[in-house]
């Protein structure tokens, strides 16, 4: 049990670094699970049921979450990959990039919430809910 709790605690810090970096590098990440819609595990295989669960568990929320914290979408659970790669097409292909500067003069907190409001009813706003500012731009201001 502490093997795989270490293990867990090494996943997700691992996803909080690809996701820090791509989030730095303007990068959305969008994941496909190939599995498709995910049954239970093959009668003829001994492998707990219970065990079985938690690793499709596991698998498909790393996915959400990479694509989640990126700003992107994951197509996990599901057979209908028609509509999940065009959405993903659809998201990719018409966006709007936009940038401003900080009112928020604190440098010792690196971590910024940010809220992307419109005021067009009909206008759908995929955005990422905060970042994080680069530990080099902290240390120089100290």
């Amino acid at each position: 049990m502490q093997a795989e709790t270490f293990s867990d605690a090494d996943l997700f810090t691992d996803i909080a670094e690809i996701t820090r970096i791509a989030n730095r590098a303007n990068t959305t990440i969008y994941t496909v699970d190939p599995r498709g819609l995910v049954g239970a595990v093959d009668i003829s295989e001994n492998v707990n049921p219970r065990e079985w669960s938690e690793y499709v568990r596991k698998s498909q929320d790393t996915l959400r979450i990479l694509a989640e914290e990126t700003g992107g979408s994951a197509l996990v659970n599901s057979n209908d990959y028609d509509k999940g790669i065009k959405r993903i097409d659809n998201e990719s292909s018409d966006y709007y990039v936009l940038g401003y500067y900080s009112s928020n003069a604190d440098r010792t907190r690196a971590r910024r919430k940010i809220d992307v409001k419109v005021t067009r009813p009909y206008l759908q706003v995929i955005d990422r809910k905060e970042y994080l500012i680069k530990s080099t731009q902290i240390n120089d201001q100290r």
